[in-house]
């Protein structure tokens, strides 16, 4: 490959901040909402021009993963949206899931960030930092007005796909390509009859199966439901294998890959569901559903032998799909940091977890969880003059019990 030297020249300072949280997804308001109600001077950085990545531009909009198998687990941060959602008459029961409109997600976002006095730098994309050894002074960001620094005391990523870890230096783990759960580019489809159209897929789910086949979607992962509209639908069946989402190629491929599928999907669900004769495409997500990508090797690395153990530490839960072991989760503390930063905490899925757990953590109230954690802890760690490694549990548990209305 031919490399080029780029000439030095300087870049402005265009804030400072207590903490920075890198990535707007659900993990990273979670974040900024909860360090700022800990005292903090906040800044988020979305390279979108809006917050609640997959939930709202992924167009996943069915939070689950809610309980335990007895009773909802997730509370705070999760819970206080769901409650917003639902006054707007945005969101609704479906079982133990909760279903969504994702447009009204961006607005209560926007509200959440607007009410605690976050900084929002959105249309920005985090391309580097500025490190003295294991400490980060500032993040370089890049967007339509140029290349700028923004300096911060504490970072958080919730970029999902731990994008600090690789310009910090952090030692992560990322499954081979052929590992990796697969992207999903999702639609929503309107002028069906939902009715029908659950009835063909409920009683002929071989023959449905093979629809998808034949356009050659793979049927490894995946579903469709209802939206909160009349004749109208979502699905996330649209699978390409064999991508890494830390790679531009990769993702122009999906992209191109994923609206071949969506358009080869809708065209044979015409001819052969019934019910579905007149659905027409509505919209397919502004961005890939991402499952799968950076892991960062934390103080603590989580695996299967960890699903029997309670910790000291603990400071999330997570629902446990194995079938094994302790129900729920424990997270302990030391799968947020790794003992190669000073001040930076990371939530979503890209915490220190193992691979073939990922599936636990990576839901919208496990982001939002660690988010909360990791920007209360930041908050903390701020206040206190102390590494984020460093900081006591005991103390952030009672900040987490106080730091939240919901």
């Amino acid at each position: 490959m031919e490399h080029l030297i780029e000439a030095p020249h300087e870049v402005p300072v265009t804030g400072e901040y207590d903490v920075i949280v890198v990535g707007g997804g659900p993990a990273g308001v979670s974040a900024a909402v909860a360090a700022s109600r800990s005292g903090a001077k906040v800044a988020i950085v979305e390279r979108y021009g809006y917050l609640g990545g997959q939930a709202t531009g992924g167009l996943v909009i069915l939070i689950v993963g809610l309980t335990n198998g007895k009773e909802r687990i997730f509370k705070g941060f999760c819970e206080e949206t769901v409650n917003r959602l639902k006054k707007l008459n945005a969101a609704k029961d479906i079982d133990s899931h909760v279903l969504f409109d994702p447009e009204s997600m961006k607005y209560i976002f926007d509200c959440f960030i607007e009410e605690s006095n976050v900084t929002p730098y959105y249309h920005c994309f985090v391309s580097g930092t500025i490190m003295v050894k294991n400490r980060v002074q500032g993040i370089i960001i890049e967007g339509k007005s140029g290349r700028r620094i923004i300096k911060g005391r504490m970072f958080v990523d919730a970029t999902g796909d731990g994008d600090l870890a690789k310009y910090c230096n952090i030692p992560f783990d990322i499954a081979p390509k052929n590992d990796l759960l697969p992207v999903t580019l999702g639609f929503r489809v309107g002028g069906i009859d939902v009715d029908k159209v659950r009835k063909y897929t409920t009683e002929n789910k071989t023959e449905y199966m093979n629809l998808l086949n034949e356009a050659g979607i793979s049927t490894r992962i995946g579903g469709w439901i209802q939206t909160l509209h009349h004749n109208e639908a979502w699905f996330n069946i649209s699978n390409i294998e064999n991508i890494n989402s830390t790679s531009c190629e990769d993702m122009t491929k999906a992209e191109i890959q994923g609206r071949k599928q969506v358009f080869k999907i809708i065209e044979s669900f015409r001819k052969n569901i019934p019910g579905f004769e007149a659905g027409y495409l509505i919209d397919t997500a502004a961005q890939l559903g991402v499952r799968d990508s950076r892991r960062i090797k934390g103080k603590h690395y989580y695996t299967n032998i960890d699903l029997t153990k309670n910790f000291d530490d603990t400071v999330a839960l997570a629902p446990n799909y194995t079938g094994t072991g302790n129900n729920p989760i424990q997270i302990p503390y030391g799968c947020l940091v790794s003992p190669k930063s000073e001040n930076v905490i990371f939530a979503g899925r890209c915490i220190s977890i193992s691979h073939e757990l990922l599936d636990s953590i990576r839901e919208i109230p496990c982001c939002m969880a660690t988010g909360r954690v990791a920007g209360t802890a930041s908050a903390v760690a701020v206040k206190n003059s102390t590494q984020i490694g460093m900081v006591d549990v005991n103390s952030l548990r009672e900040c987490l019990k106080s730091s939240l209305s919901g």
